[in-house]
C-alpha cells in the first residue's frame, strides 16, 4: 500500500506542469471537467517530490480558469444549480447569491436565501406580502406552482426553513443542495419553461 504522505510531517512544494488528473465542476464556468494541467501539491521527503493525489491548483480545460483542490476543499467552489432564464432580475438575484453561498461553504446561508427566495417567488405568482413563510410555501404548492407530486419536497422544505430560522442548528451540504434543486425547479416550472412555449408558439 502507498503511504499517505500527506497525512505526515514531510514538507509541502510546488511542481508546475503535469499533476494527478482530478474531475471536478468548475467554480467560473460551471462545466463538469478533467484536468492534470496546472500546479501540483506534492510532499517531500528526502529531497524526493511525490504528487500521489489530486492536490492542487488545477486549469479548467474549458474556461482555462484555475481552482485550487485539496481534499474536500475547492476554491473557488462549485456554484451548484443550473442558471434560469426570463426570472424577474429582482428573484434571479437572490437565486444566484444562493448559489453563491452554497460555492463559498455557506449552507445555513443557502437555506435562509432560498427561504427568502421562495417568498419573492410566490410574491411574484400573486401571494398577498406580509404572509409567513410558511404560507407563502403553502400558496405555490396549493397553486400547483410547485409541480405535481411535490408535497414531500415541499414539507421538507418547510422544516428547513423553520429550522433554520428559529432553531441553533448549522445546514448540511446535502440540505443545501435540496432546497437549491426545489429552488431551480420552481423557478424553470414559471418562468423558463413558459417562455419557452411562448417562443415556440410566436413562431409557427
Amino acid at each position: 500500500m502507498v503511504k499517505d504522505l500527506y497525512e505526515d510531517n514531510a514538507t509541502n512544494s510546488w511542481k508546475n506542469g503535469e499533476t494527478v488528473e482530478a474531475s471536478y465542476i468548475c467554480g467560473y464556468c460551471g462545466h463538469e471537467v478533467s484536468s492534470n494541467r496546472g500546479m501540483a501539491l506534492q510532499k517531500e521527503q528526502g529531497g524526493i517530490g511525490y504528487s500521489i493525489k489530486p492536490y492542487g491548483v488545477y486549469i479548467c480545460t474549458h474556461c482555462h480558469m484555475p481552482t485550487f483542490i485539496y481534499k474536500d476543499i475547492q476554491v473557488p467552489g462549485n456554484r451548484y444549480g443550473e442558471p434560469v432564464n426570463n426570472v424577474p432580475e429582482e428573484v434571479s438575484s437572490v437565486y444566484e447569491e444562493a448559489r453563491s453561498s452554497f460555492a463559498a461553504g455557506a449552507y445555513t446561508g443557502v437555506v435562509l436565501l432560498c427561504r427568502k427566495l421562495l417568498m419573492h417567488i410566490a410574491t411574484d405568482l400573486g401571494a398577498d406580502s406580509g404572509l409567513r413563510f410558511i404560507q407563502y410555501v403553502g400558496y405555490l404548492n396549493e397553486h400547483h406552482y410547485a409541480g405535481a407530486r411535490s408535497d414531500e419536497w415541499v414539507d421538507q422544505i418547510r422544516q428547513f426553513g423553520n429550522q433554520a430560522n428559529h432553531e441553533i442548528r448549522i445546514n448540511t451540504k446535502e440540505e443545501a443542495k435540496r432546497i437549491i434543486k426545489f429552488c431551480e425547479m420552481i423557478l424553470k416550472l414559471n418562468y423558463e419553461y413558459p417562455s419557452i412555449a411562448y417562443d415556440n408558439d410566436s413562431n409557427n
